[in-house]
């Protein structure tokens, strides 16, 4: 049986939101965002069970614990390390459902990152991440890593292998990001529904190209490579119809001086690489702008790339 400390009963912790997909790495890259996420606390209980106690959100989320993330991955966490307590989950979200932020990512590492804080030796990162995928699995069927990995590590993250877990800790430019959140949902499971399972060999190697151009601007501080490489050939195409105004926000984006635009995650939120910050609040504007002439409200996230992941409170 895994031994916790005998003298914590509560630990918060937080987890940030992150963009998922980054234009050219569809399920591969991802990179957190600063002052803005998901706190999740919870405190010992002595019957064993796992129960939600309270969740602060504008969203209806489950209070079921099989379908909730955060209750799913502690539950997960404790039979797995054979973990003889219960705790009470209390979810204060600061992430919309649906946004293209990781809002099911953050809730859930969130939660693992403070059932993990009462192990007398908590679980490295990469120990972690099996637990953090089960949350993504319940939230939309895919384990997929491209939120739940930066998220917990922080930085840019670029997962090469998941079997064995290899994950790329990247270069972070000295660069703003802009993300835009439209007023509307669009679900994780809808977006990808769109995807073609089957992709022409010219546009593989057209991504491929651009991906690698990327990481190697990361690696060489070169902001007009790192411009010349955000273009999505693949993804994007086929999700912009779902985003009202995309084309527009997009362009908005690049004519006030973004580095590149594009979905983040799988939207509706729209991502931008400013140089600086007062060139990022001048296209946050424009982005806003270009949506409020589709009769969509939107809030606006500027901030430098986290390099910090979920922590302890």
């Amino acid at each position: 049986m895994t031994t916790l400390l005998n003298n914590l009963t509560t630990i918060s912790a937080f987890a940030p939101a992150t963009c998922a997909n980054v234009a050219v790495g569809f399920d591969l890259l991802g990179f957190a965002i600063e002052n803005v996420g998901d706190i999740v606390t919870l405190t010992r209980r002595d019957d064993n069970q796992i129960i939600i106690d309270k969740i602060d959100s504008a969203d209806e989320l489950p209070l079921d614990p099989d379908k909730n993330t955060a209750s799913a991955v502690v539950n997960f966490f404790c039979q797995d390390l054979n973990i003889e307590t219960g705790f009470s989950i209390h979810i204060k979200k600061g992430l919309a459902l649906g946004c293209g932020m990781g809002g099911s990512a953050a809730s859930s590492v969130a939660a693992l990152v403070a059932v993990n804080a009462f192990l007398e030796k908590p679980l490295t990162n990469p120990q972690l991440i099996k637990y953090a995928l089960h949350g993504e699995k319940v939230a939309v069927g895919t384990a997929h890593s491209d939120n739940v990995i930066p998220c917990l590590y922080g930085g840019i993250t670029l997962t090469q292998s998941l079997n064995p877990i290899r994950i790329l800790e990247l270069p972070v430019p000295d660069i703003y990001v802009v993300i835009v959140h439209p007023h509307m949902r669009l679900d994780t499971k809808a977006s990808r529904a769109v995807l073609s399972k089957e992709i022409l060999l010219l546009d593989h190697i057209k991504q491929s190209a651009y991906l690698a151009g990327f990481i190697s601007a990361l690696y060489t501080k070169d902001l007009i490579l790192l411009q010349e490489s955000l273009h999505d050939c693949i993804i994007e195409p086929k999700r912009a119809r779902l985003i009202p105004g995309f084309a527009a926000v997009k362009n908005a984006a690049l004519e006030n001086g973004a580095l590149g635009a594009s979905i983040s995650g799988s939207g509706p939120s729209v991502f931008a690489f400013a140089p600086n910050q007062e060139r990022a609040i001048d296209i946050a504007n424009a982005m806003q702008s270009a949506f409020a002439d589709f009769n969509l409200a939107s809030d606006q996230y500027v901030s430098l790339i986290s390099k910090q992941g979920a922590q302890v409170l």
